[in-house]
């Protein structure tokens, strides 16, 4: 515990004297100064020598004073911080009301900086700028084997939750390091005489398991050290040994049952975790690093959302970041194009990292997004009634991470041994802010701590403090509006979707069955669309034979599925349809166009160098409205 719970408790304890014979002085002789209590302090002027000046609410008590009242005064004092205040003097006294004492609060009490939201990007390159300078940045990282090799930093043994600690005073601790041995580099314990400002950093955690937030908890203590330096220069004063400064994983929010050094840690902290950022990826330097990711030939992707996901990674890398910390930093710059990419979510115990998307610049503001987690999906749903109407109707999608307009051009089915899930289709993933309904949000858990409103992360592997709550939504201007007949289908979709995931559906023969009759295409009708005989299909669903690719095809083509059905379909039949071969590549493309009549799919795969389907041996022209003769060559269709 610290000897003193604040500024105004030191003073009152170790020079209320010097400041009683101040009052003294000021009263005339026949008022004698009994009892004087130290009730306000604000700091009003202090330099870079850490000279400080502080006015002094004070109360007193006085023999043969003519007011009943305590006497009220503003005491003005000096001393150096760096000196312990040992050379502490009264500059001057006035006598006030007690209505006029200074107001007092945490910040001048810790000398504590006050930051504003709009100074915190100027305070960043300024810290930036002075590291710089002491060659504390590499290209565009900082620095780590310097500050490693300068001894401003050490690797400890530090508690699972203690991410850093900060020493205030000379005390022996232990740290870890790597020494030479025969086996080569192997980690060691050992003793080091700790100095004011020593900066130990968790071992475990940095060293050994090599966390992506390294740098931003290094930046985090420097800014405690080049920042703060007057604020823990007090603290040593009041009494505090050391301070675990960024202890927790756990950011802990103001509370007004905490202690005054609580409290002023928490801001201290609050202040350090805002300008850490930008000190690991300063402003003055990301635009430059951005025309260099956008420059290199591996961030070129065909599809714009592959491309921005890799440009964030080519970010990261240059700052030596975690991606998650380099989406965080850019979205805080105003870069929304990184809310589709380096996403994570969790579905049944299982992590899953879905492909990146991408959608014209400048289309969120800072408190929107595309992305919205379960929970809160869940919860938008049960008190939004207009969002719950859109699901329920089929109208939009939720697949674990963004919620889509229902539609075969914007979402896909993938198959898979297991289950069949929802994904965007490659164009959705080129133009989300076409089909992806976009969320404001507000933050939750940063209620009571300074700047909350500076932290901007959302759905990425950030800590507890950066979650938030969806208040709104809203829909695409050009999807308000949506046809009947595509939300049948839709409807439909979905519906086969769901029923193929059934263990029923796991032949060929049951799924024929059910496409036959979603479609409502009978047998005559299918052997007219596809020139299969009609014995040869009926055998087909009884699960009799298993058709060959080529009546695969035609029967894709004679239902007019849509082409994850077609994918299904082969699988079914046990033909691995994903090969490069010249067939396959040509059916793939055709699983595009099974709407059209076989003729003219015929017609494609002839132009593609391929042949007509079905096979020869297995046609038959059976016309269920008009019996025509059979004729030797193959049936021409229309």
């Amino acid at each position: 515990m610290a000897q003193y719970a604040n500024l105004k408790d030191y003073f009152q304890n170790e020079h209320i004297k010097l400041i009683q014979d101040s009052i003294s002085n000021y009263l005339n002789d026949d008022e004698q100064i009994t009892e004087a209590v130290i009730r306000s302090l604000v700091c009003t002027y202090d330099d870079a020598k850490y000279n400080a000046d502080f006015d002094l609410g004070v109360s007193v008590k006085a023999v043969g004073a003519v007011e009943t009242d305590d006497l009220s005064f503003i005491v003005t004092i000096r001393g150096n911080i760096e000196q312990r205040f040992k050379d502490i003097q009264v500059k001057g006294v006035k006598r006030v009301s007690s209505d006029m004492f200074p107001e007092d609060n945490i910040l001048s009490q810790f000398i504590l900086p006050d930051i504003q939201s709009d100074d915190v990007e100027r305070i960043g390159n300024d810290l930036y700028g002075f590291c710089a300078d002491k060659g504390l940045f590499v290209n565009y990282k900082l620095h780590i084997e310097k500050l490693v090799s300068d001894g401003m930093i050490y690797f400890a043994p530090l508690p699972n939750n203690c991410l850093g600690r900060v020493i205030l005073s000379v005390a022996d601790v232990e740290i870890i390091k790597n020494v030479q041995t025969e086996d080569g580099l192997k980690p060691k314990k050992c003793t080091i005489r700790a100095t004011h400002g020593t900066i130990l950093l968790n071992y475990k955690k940095y060293a050994e398991e090599m966390d992506g937030g390294l740098r931003i908890t290094v930046a985090h203590e420097l800014v405690h050290t080049l920042f703060h330096d007057r604020f823990l220069k007090l603290l040593q004063l009041l009494g505090e040994e050391k301070v675990e400064l960024h202890s927790s994983t756990e950011t802990v929010a103001l509370d007004e049952n905490m202690s005054d050094i609580q409290k002023a840690l928490r801001i201290a902290e609050s202040q350090a975790d805002v300008l850490a950022m930008p000190l690991v990826i300063p402003k003055i330097t990301v635009d430059a690093a951005i025309q260099e990711v956008a420059t290199d030939p591996s961030t070129h992707y065909a599809n714009y959302g592959d491309r921005m996901q890799a440009c964030v990674n080519k970010f990261a890398k240059l700052y030596g970041v975690s991606v998650y910390i380099a989406k965080d930093r850019l979205r805080q710059l105003g870069y929304d194009f990184v809310d589709g990419t380096c996403l994570e979510y969790e579905e049944n115990g299982r992590k899953i990292h879905p492909a990146p998307f991408y959608f014209q610049p400048r289309k969120l503001k800072g408190n929107e997004t595309f992305v919205i987690d379960r929970n809160n999906y869940e919860r938008l749903l049960r008190e939004n009634k207009e969002f719950s109407e859109l699901i329920n109707n089929g109208r939009y999608i939720y697949l674990g991470y963004v919620v889509c307009m229902l539609s075969s051009k914007y979402v896909a089915v993938s198959f898979n041994s297991d289950d069949a899930e929802f994904v965007l289709t490659d164009y959705a993933r080129e133009h989300a802010d076409e089909c992806l309904i976009k969320f404001r949000y507000k933050k939750i858990a940063n209620t009571g701590l300074i700047y909350s409103d500076h932290i901007t992360s959302y759905l990425s592997k950030m800590p507890e403090f950066n979650k938030v709550e969806i208040e709104s939504f809203k829909i695409c201007d050009s999807n308000k509006e949506l046809d009947e007949k595509i939300i049948d289908d839709m409807k439909n979709y979905v519906d086969v979707i769901n029923e193929l995931k059934s263990q029923k559906y796991s032949t060929f023969a049951n799924t024929l069955v059910l496409h036959m009759r979603k479609n409502d295409v009978e047998e005559k009708i299918l052997s007219f669309r596809t020139s299969i005989d009609v014995t040869l299909i009926r055998d087909y669903y009884k699960g009799k034979k298993i058709p060959s690719e080529e009546n695969v095809m035609a029967l894709c083509i004679g239902l007019k599925l849509h082409p994850d059905f077609c994918y299904d379909m082969f699988e079914k039949a046990n033909y691995f349809i994903k090969s490069d071969n010249p067939k396959h590549l040509a059916y793939r493309f055709l699983f595009n166009y099974t709407s059209k009549s076989i003729g003219t799919c015929n017609a494609i795969l002839e132009k593609l160098g391929q042949k007509p389907v079905p096979k020869k041996n297995n046609t038959q022209n059976n016309n269920p409205q008009k019996k025509k003769p059979q004729k030797k060559k193959q049936v021409s269709n229309s």
